[in-house]
């Protein structure tokens, strides 16, 4: 089986950016926040690398490039990372091909991925800052779903922008819960947190298998 998994929300948790708008000497109420103007070009594709984020971050709020970089390591090279996960992932590994599917900048999320040793868990990372198309577009989809082995199966805790352009490509969708989202169209799966996605793919795999 194939499992894509989401990055932000459901394998990491990332601090509010607003939090250390201090270090860009910015204001957190400003709108537009310039953290988010250069992170949304950098996730989109539209900037390659992260020295350019720096630059553009620099441009965008007159801070020392220095205090950029400094604003990465606080708010996306440093998310919460439950320890448990390593070793879910670990035994998820054994048996399925995992995919990361992700709107995030694509060396941050492998950064993370090599500090908690788990990089080499996954068959292939998908990551909209190399595609240059973010969720909900069909290609990294595409591209998460290619020389699956078997059904394929997605889990993000953004059920609206994530799993509904899933259900609409024939991929089995688990719902980490987000309290703070109403469903469109219900997933096939709810779950409370990454530990209860072992048994949920098991029960899943028992529902499909044929009878007799």
């Amino acid at each position: 089986m194939r499992v894509i998994l989401d990055y932000g929300g459901v394998l990491v948790e990332h601090v509010d950016e607003r939090e250390h708008a201090h270090l860009l000497g910015v204001s957190s109420d400003q709108e537009p926040y310039p953290g988010w103007l250069a992170y949304y070009l950098f996730r989109a594709g539209f900037l390659n690398t992260q020295d350019q984020y720096i630059e553009l971050l620099s441009t965008l709020t007159g801070a020392p490039a220095a205090d950029c970089v400094e604003y990465v390591t606080q708010t996306w090279l440093d998310p919460e990372f439950p320890a448990e996960h390593r070793e879910i992932l670990a035994e998820l590994a054994t048996q399925h091909s995992l995919v990361l599917f992700s709107n995030m900048a694509k060396p941050w999320v492998e950064t993370v991925l090599q500090q908690h040793d788990v990089d080499h868990l996954f068959d292939s990372l998908v990551v909209s800052s190399e595609i240059e198309r973010p969720k909900p577009h069909p290609r990294g989809y595409i591209l998460s779903m290619e020389d699956a082995d078997g059904e394929v199966v997605m889990v993000s805790d953004e059920c609206n922008e994530d799993l509904l352009m899933a259900q609409c490509l024939g991929i089995t969708t688990v719902w980490l819960e987000n309290t703070d989202e109403e469903p469109y169209r219900q997933p096939e799966y709810t779950i409370d947190d990454l530990e209860s996605l072992g048994p949920v793919l098991r029960e899943h795999v028992t529902e499909s298998r044929p009878s007799g």
